[in-house]
C-alpha cells in the first residue's frame, strides 16, 4: 500500500499538466503550510504529553503525573529566564525583579496581580513564575509587560535555531535532506534533539503571559492596519509577484523547520506511544 501510494504521489508531481495548475498556488500552499504545521506541532506535543502522563501514571500512580513537567526542565528555566532577561533590560524605566523561579513544581494560586508571569498547568500546578515591579500607568511599562510576555517565544525560537545547529552542522534556513553535516560530532544528537522537544513544548506563552502582552499586541495590530490603510488609500501598497515569492521564499524555510520538529516530536511520540501499550 505505502509503495503503492508513493508511486501516485510521484506520477501526480511528474504530470505536467498538473503541476501546471498547482504553480499559480504555489506561493499560497507554502504560507498556509507554515500555520498547518504549527497546528500539527501543537496537537503532537499534546498528545505526546497525554501518553506520557499515562506512562507515568501506570508506573507510579499519581506522582507518575508530574514526570511530563520534570522532563520539560530545561525549557521551563528557559522561559523564565527570557521572562527575566526583558524585565532586566527594562531596568533604566522602573523595572524591578522582586522573586524569581526557574523550576519548582509546587500548587498554583489563581488570582494575579499584573508583575507575576508563571508558567504551569492552569489549573493545578506551578512551575515557575518571574515577579517584578514597575512604574504603573506609563506607556513604557505596557511596552515593557509585553516584551517581557512574548519573550519566551522569541528567546526558544532563537535557541531552537542555535540547537539546531548544534545538532546537524546546518543552519536552519538550509534546507538540506542529509541528517547531520559530514565531519560534524554525531554525539550532539544525544542531547540536542531532547533539548529542543522541552524548548518546543514550553515555547508558547501561558494565558497570563497573554494578558500582560494584551495593550502591546493590541497597539501593534492599530498602528500595522492605520499604515496599511494609509498605504493603500495613498496608493503606495503596490502587491506584486516580487512580494509574494519573496514571502514564499520565507515561508519555504519556516515550513522545513516546522516540519523537521514535527518529525522529531513525531518519533519520541511513536516511541512513548509503543512504551504505553507495553504497560
Amino acid at each position: 500500500m505505502a509503495v503503492a501510494l508513493s508511486t501516485v504521489a510521484e506520477a501526480m508531481l511528474m504530470d505536467p499538466a498538473l503541476t501546471a495548475q498547482i504553480k499559480p498556488y504555489e506561493p499560497w500552499l507554502l504560507i498556509s503550510g507554515v500555520f498547518v504545521l504549527f497546528i500539527l506541532l501543537r496537537l503532537t506535543c499534546r498528545a505526546l504529553r497525554h501518553r506520557v502522563d499515562r506512562i507515568g501514571y501506570r508506573l507510579f500512580g499519581e506522582r507518575g503525573l508530574l514526570i511530563w513537567f520534570w522532563m520539560n526542565a530545561p525549557g521551563v528555566i528557559l522561559h523564565e529566564l527570557c521572562h527575566a532577561c526583558v524585565v532586566l533590560l527594562f531596568r533604566p524605566f522602573g523595572f524591578r525583579i522582586t522573586k524569581i523561579t526557574l523550576f519548582r513544581i509546587k500548587p498554583l494560586v489563581q488570582e494575579r496581580p499584573y508583575g507575576m508571569l508563571q508558567r504551569g498547568m492552569p489549573q493545578a500546578l506551578q512551575l515557575g513564575e518571574v515577579q517584578y515591579v514597575r512604574p504603573p500607568g506609563r506607556l513604557v511599562s505596557h511596552i515593557g509587560d509585553g516584551l517581557s510576555a512574548i519573550a519566551p517565544l522569541i528567546g526558544g525560537i532563537g535557541a531552537i535555531i542555535f540547537l539546531y545547529w548544534v545538532a546537524t552542522g546546518y543552519n536552519i534556513w538550509e534546507v538540506r535532506l542529509q541528517l547531520i553535516r559530514p565531519g560534524w560530532p554525531w554525539w550532539t544528537l544525544l542531547f540536542a534533539p531532547y533539548l529542543i522537544l522541552t524548548i518546543t513544548a514550553e515555547l508558547w506563552p501561558s494565558s497570563q503571559d497573554w494578558r500582560g502582552a494584551r495593550w502591546l499586541l493590541t497597539g501593534l495590530l492599530l498602528l500595522a492596519g492605520i499604515a496599511l490603510a494609509t498605504l493603500w488609500y495613498m496608493h503606495l501598497l503596490v502587491f506584486n509577484e516580487a512580494l509574494l515569492q519573496g514571502v514564499a521564499s520565507v515561508a519555504l524555510h519556516i515550513d522545513f523547520a516546522l516540519l523537521a520538529l514535527l518529525i522529531l516530536d513525531l518519533a519520541i511520540f511513536i516511541v512513548a506511544d509503543l512504551l504505553n501499550r507495553l504497560l
